[in-house]
C-alpha cells in the first residue's frame, strides 16, 4: 500500500505544532516556577509548575522524534538508508518545529 507524500507532510506539520506547543509550555512553566521561588507557602505551586514544565519538555521531545521519523519515512530510498537521510530528517524536523513555533507565537501576539 502506497501512502501519499502529502499525508507525511501533514503529519509532520501536526507533530511540529505539537512539539512547538510543548516547548512553549516548558518555557512558560519554567518562568512561573522562577517567579514563585522565594515566596513563602508556595512550595506546592513551585513543584506543580516544575512538574508541568518537565511534562511539556518530554512531550515536545517525543513529538520532535515523531516529526523526524515522519520526514525520514517520507524520503526516497534508492540504495537503502543512509546517514545523510537521517541527518536531513532531523534538520528538517527542527526547521518544521521552529516554523510552527514561530507561527504559534505570531498567532498569540495577533490575538492579544
Amino acid at each position: 500500500m502506497r501512502i501519499s507524500r502529502w499525508l507525511f507532510v501533514g503529519l509532520a506539520i501536526v507533530g511540529g505544532l505539537g512539539a512547538a506547543f510543548g516547548f512553549i509550555i516548558y518555557a512558560a512553566n519554567g518562568m512561573v516556577a522562577g517567579d514563585l521561588i522565594g515566596l513563602t507557602g508556595r512550595e506546592h505551586n513551585i513543584a506543580l509548575a516544575q512538574h508541568r514544565s518537565v511534562i511539556g519538555l518530554l512531550s515536545g521531545v517525543l513529538l520532535q522524534f515523531g516529526v523526524a521519523g515522519t520526514l525520514f519515512s517520507s524520503m526516497e530510498r534508492k540504495d537503502g538508508y543512509h546517514v545523510g537521510n537521517f541527518f536531513m530528517a532531523v534538520l528538517g524536523a527542527c526547521a518544521v518545529t521552529s516554523v510552527c513555533g514561530f507561527a504559534i507565537m505570531l498567532g498569540m501576539r495577533a490575538l492579544r
